[in-house]
């Protein structure tokens, strides 16, 4: 028995709470339409975001009424955006009026062969929908009245691709001009490291003539030194023979000794070897 009561008592308070829940979601429900029947579309927006987030109410019809609300209010992308998501619905109506409504939206846009689709969408998804056969008709004779419409329209595509082809191609002008200057950057490069390259194989070749030249001539300068060693002492040899006195001989011996030192500070003045490029001669 008391269990039975505690389940009652249960009930009666569930009961209270689901009923105010519900009162709730219906005055909602009924401000968001009281909203945008007063054509305040702003707070219909409002209204209608609240029904999808705090009461997860999101039926083809409040998104559509969500739609007009945002295009009455000029929010002109999410109208587009909303009825975008509309146009595979399962409700054949739905579909068809969010066609509709996009292909006004791009009539305003003054993008109208993508309008005209969009009206001939429309009537697809419900030939009886006699709002998009009058807008189909209305704008289809308008174009045949102002082909230069249709034609500017066209010419403004056009113009927007050629615009990005110009923009593309000169992406690749620059590209091609950076590479071309790096592909020169590394020629002169190679040019000059060549040309340094055969400057110094023509300065190892003239250091090596250099030092070939003054190996040579240390060695006639010793040649040279035997053979003065050699007259040196036939000269000797023949001041004994003309009996010249001790003094009169140590001269002459002196004046050559002065003479072959000469010689020889003379010869070794000369490098043995190239200084290295560059560096300071000290």
């Amino acid at each position: 028995m008391i269990a039975i009561i505690r389940t009652i008592f249960l009930l009666l308070l569930l009961i209270p709470s689901s009923w105010l829940l519900i009162t709730k979601m219906n005055k909602a429900i009924k401000t968001a339409k009281e909203s945008y029947a007063s054509a305040a579309y702003e707070k219909s927006v409002a209204d209608h975001l609240i029904l999808m987030s705090d009461f997860e109410i999101d039926s083809p019809e409040v998104q559509f009424n969500l739609g007009l609300s945002y295009m009455n209010n000029d929010q002109r992308e999410e109208a587009q955006r909303t009825f975008t998501t509309l146009i595979s619905s399962a409700n054949k109506y739905i579909a068809s009026f969010s066609f509709n409504h996009n292909g006004i939206l791009l009539a305003q846009d003054q993008q109208y062969e993508e309008a005209l689709e969009a009206f001939k969408f429309s009537l697809i998804k419900d030939p009886s929908n006699e709002a998009a056969r009058y807008n189909y008709e209305l704008l289809a004779r308008w174009l045949e009245e102002n082909p230069d419409q249709n034609q500017q329209d066209q010419e403004g595509e056009n113009d927007e691709n050629q615009d990005d082809q110009e923009n593309q191609d000169q992406e690749d002008q620059k590209q091609d001009k950076s590479d071309e200057n790096k592909k020169d950057g590394e020629g002169d490069e190679q040019t000059n490291e060549d040309e340094a390259s055969k400057s110094e194989q023509k300065e190892d070749k003239e250091g090596q003539q250099s030092k070939e030249e003054s190996e040579n001539k240390e060695s006639n300068l010793e040649s040279d030194l035997s053979d003065r060693e050699k007259a040196k002492e036939q000269l000797k040899e023949r001041l004994k023979e003309m009996n010249l006195t001790p003094e009169q001989a140590a001269q002459i011996l002196e004046a050559m000794n002065a003479a072959e030192l000469r010689y020889i500070q003379q010869n070794r003045k000369n490098p043995t070897k190239r200084p290295e490029r560059g560096l300071p001669e000290w």
